[in-house]
């Protein structure tokens, strides 16, 4: 029935109602029987006959009775015999086998097949005529008169019928009455087209709708628009099911216009319609019917749902790379060979409980901790031996000390602990159960000991490196008094504090000056500035200030070995200044960008001296470029601190990658810096550097892309992930290129080469959905790198652990 046309349908519709009445009036009887007609033909002959033989009754004219009824049994076919039986039942004559052919005939009455007819004579009962019929048949059904009616009905009506109402409905086809011209129109629409009148029918569709919907044209018209099984998505499960309300139902009903719902069709499976419906007014604004639009939005709502994806996707890896940099920003706080805080790390909670000790004006307490002869055991028993020293004396220090407690990994074999609220006895206390732990590790061929200093701010001191200052001097006196043993810095003779610092920093530094106290969060801000502005510098300044660190303990005080590692974090800090197309430049720089890159040294140390006021500070920063055979600009000779950070600032400038050449060897940079001992270089401390560097690269061995560089890839993503997030794409796109400046100078080409992609596509206005996929996928990315370095520091710790399991 879908497929068949308006015009059908009502001429079908009409034909069945006239069938019906035929039917209606044979069940009311208005149609003659046939076999009553017949009944009654077979009694009015059988009464002509009882007329007629009862005159010839009278004569006793036998031979004319017999002559009359052979006549009338040979021209009446339906007599099959006759008989005459007189009263006293003995057969007067018969014609045909009558005898045999009334043996089943009823007594005392007449049937269809069997009848009697009375003769009299002279009012009395002379004998009975007795005919025997032909049973009457009931015709076929192919032959029977009213199936034949009505199949003959059925038939003309429909020719009949159709042919007129074609004529007729012509004039009412609202394809026909609206002028080609705007049929041609209305067919030329992309959304399907409905008019559709007061009860809901449909009176006129165009192409769009009838394509989109698979019906012809035809089938749609006079059809409910209810009836097409619409489907709608439930408010509250999302699920799809028939829809219970059709906008253009609810626009016949009060008139008022509905626009935006989403709708499907069950048959058509997978489209999505943005259904708009709209009442159709006459000039007295009495509504006459409703037009109504259907637009496919298939294509719009897949990919709605895929961007939607993508967004849930890239919201999922911003969350995975936060808590990845979190990891991270925590392994860039440790040491990697026992855990504990590295001196950065230290240096930071250091400030901050001090800020907190003199706010309450709580008890402060610094513990210094050096595994004693401990050259002796890496000489003796190799580096592995030493390794595995540190790390079980770590694993100690972890369970002496307090949850809030500080413990770091100072330098080498030194170990520094920071106990807030904590007095100096109590702090004595701790000190001495350490090292009777420390006394009573076991090891294989070596048996360990433990030198401590202890300090507090009770005892005064000016600065948290002051602080760190007197502990050192009293680890230095134990060491000098025979070692294993803890010493107080409130019962230490002011004459062996002096000797230690001799012992401990040499001639040249034992009468240096107290410097300036140096606020390390606001080191680490300015690092993080330059970070900011350029990551490969502020990657280089923390290497180099690792250097330093290795090469400075054992040849001055704790106090200007941080004021070292302070100038080596501090010594590029001028590049803030360097324009961006000097900065960022991935190819090597011409003579005039040179001029302007070196200007930063200038601006550096005014930077220094304007935040710190430290002269020894601004001093190394100063003259560390200046050769050691040159001399200051007062006459001086170049600062120890100056040297140290000549050679560590060269040395990771000729083994680091750049964008327009690939960095040296540890060899070669090594023969380099030899080449220019007693020259450029400090030779003594070019030999001692050489040493550090060969221990430090032993115990903690560089990545392809180091720690820090994909922290701050991770932490440019998290920011650029914001900007895709909240679809800022200015932001995005500068996001995209300084992550692909940073990737690219940091040895991690995949990431750049994906962020200048992003980049370009932000540029190109490309469709949010790319810009989405390539945020992915960068995201992705740098996910896999983070996992897989991350997966690499966890797998060197379970080993470590393993190890020291088994020995």
């Amino acid at each position: 029935m879908k497929h068949i046309s308006a015009t059908s349908r009502i001429v079908l519709s009409l034909v069945s109602l006239g069938i019906t009445l035929l039917m209606a009036a044979q069940l009311l009887g208005l149609f003659p029987d046939k076999r009553d007609l017949i009944m009654h033909g077979r009694s009015q002959l059988c009464e002509s006959i009882a007329v007629n033989f009862s005159l010839l009754a009278e004569h006793t004219d036998v031979t004319t009775m017999k002559t009359s009824l052979t006549v009338i049994a040979q021209r009446n076919k339906d007599i099959r015999s006759l008989g005459v039986r007189r009263a006293n039942g003995e057969f007067v004559f018969q014609i045909g086998d009558h005898a045999q052919n009334w043996l089943d005939a009823p007594q005392g009455h007449s049937t269809e097949t069997h009848m009697y007819v009375p003769v009299t004579r002279q009012g009395e009962k002379w004998g009975t005529i007795e005919v025997c019929f032909q049973s009457i048949n009931a015709p076929g059904i192919a032959s029977h008169p009213f199936l034949l009616l009505v199949l003959f009905m059925s038939a003309s009506s429909m020719l009949v019928f159709y042919w007129y109402l074609s004529k007729v409905l012509r004039q009412l086809n609202p394809s026909n009455v609206v002028p080609s011209r705007v049929r041609n129109a209305l067919d030329t629409l992309a959304e399907g087209l409905l008019v559709l009148d007061p009860k809901g029918r449909i009176v006129l569709a165009n192409s769009a709708f009838s394509s989109t919907t698979g019906r012809s044209l035809d089938s749609l018209m006079g059809r409910f628009a209810d009836e097409l099984d619409w489907t709608s998505e439930d408010e509250n499960t999302g699920e799809i099911a028939l829809a219970k309300s059709q906008p253009w139902t609810n626009v016949l009903q009060d008139g008022q216009a509905r626009r935006g719902q989403l709708m499907g069709l069950q048959t058509q499976k997978g489209k999505t319609f943005v259904v708009n419906a709209a009442p159709i007014n006459d000039n007295n604004g009495k509504q006459r019917g409703c037009i109504t639009s259907f637009e496919d939005v298939t294509k719009l709502q897949l990919k709605k749902a895929e961007l939607v994806q993508m967004l849930q996707t890239l919201r999922q890896s911003a969350d995975k790379i936060r808590k990845q940099n979190h990891e991270l920003e925590r392994l860039a706080t440790r040491d990697p060979l026992t855990g504990c805080f590295n001196r950065r790390s230290f240096f930071d909670h250091f400030e901050a409980f001090w800020a907190e000790a003199n706010r309450h004006q709580e008890n402060l307490a610094c513990v210094m901790v050096d595994i004693d002869h401990f050259k002796a055991i890496n000489d003796t028993h190799g580096h592995a031996m030493g390794d595995d020293v540190l790390r079980k004396v770590a694993d100690c220090l972890k369970k002496s000390v307090r949850d809030y407690d500080i413990l770091a990994r100072f330098g080498g074999e030194e170990f520094s602990i920071i106990m807030p609220r904590t007095s100096m006895d109590d702090a004595v206390h701790v000190a001495e159960r350490i090292r009777k732990d420390l006394e009573s590790l076991k090891f294989p061929k070596v048996k360990i000991t433990a030198s401590l200093g202890v300090s507090g701010t009770l005892l005064n001191p000016a600065s948290p490196q002051d602080l760190l200052e007197q502990a050192d001097q009293c680890l230095y006196v134990a060491k000098r008094l025979g070692r294993n043993q803890v010493v107080r810095f409130d019962e230490m003779p002011v004459e062996m504090a002096e000797n230690a610092d001799i012992d401990r920093a040499g001639k040249e530094h034992a009468t240096q000056h107290q410097s300036a106290s140096i606020p390390f969060p606001a080191v680490t801000a300015l690092i993080s500035a330059m970070g900011y502005r350029d990551i490969e510098t502020a990657s280089h300044s923390r290497r180099v200030a690792n250097l330093c660190v290795a090469v400075g303990q054992g040849l001055m005080s704790l106090s200007s070995c941080h004021v070292l590692e302070t100038a080596a974090l501090l010594h590029d800090i001028g590049k803030i200044g360097v324009p961006d197309s000097i900065l960022l430049k991935r190819t090597m720089l011409t003579a005039e960008e040179w001029e302007v890159m070196r200007q930063h040294d200038r601006i550096g140390v005014e930077i220094i001296r304007a935040s710190f006021g430290s002269e020894e500070l601004s001093g190394i920063v100063e003259n560390y470029r200046r050769h050691f055979s040159e001399r200051t600009l007062s006459g001086d000779p170049i600062p120890l601190g100056a040297r140290i950070l000549a050679i560590a600032d060269a040395f990771d400038s000729m083994t680091t990658d750049r964008s327009y050449r690939k960095g040296r060897t540890t060899e070669v940079a090594f023969a380099e810096l030899i080449r220019c001992s007693g020259t450029q270089f400090d030779g003594e401390i070019v030999g001692r550097f050489i040493e550090a560097v060969k221990i430090q690269q032993r115990q903690a061995p560089q990545p392809k892309v180091g720690r820090e560089t994909i922290l701050g890839i991770g932490l440019e993503l998290e920011r650029l992930a914001s900007a895709v997030d909240q679809q800022d794409l200015t932001g995005l796109k500068a996001m995209a290129s300084r992550l692909a400046e940073t990737s690219y100078k940091q040895g991690a080409p995949e990431i750049a080469g994906k962020a200048i992609e992003l980049e370009k596509l932000v540029s190109a206005n490309t469709d949010m959905l790319g810009i989405l996929k390539s945020a992915n996928q960068l995201l992705e990315l740098c996910r896999a790198t983070q996992d897989s370095f991350l997966g690499t520091m966890h797998s060197d710790d379970a080993q470590a652990a393993q190890l020291e399991s088994v020995q």
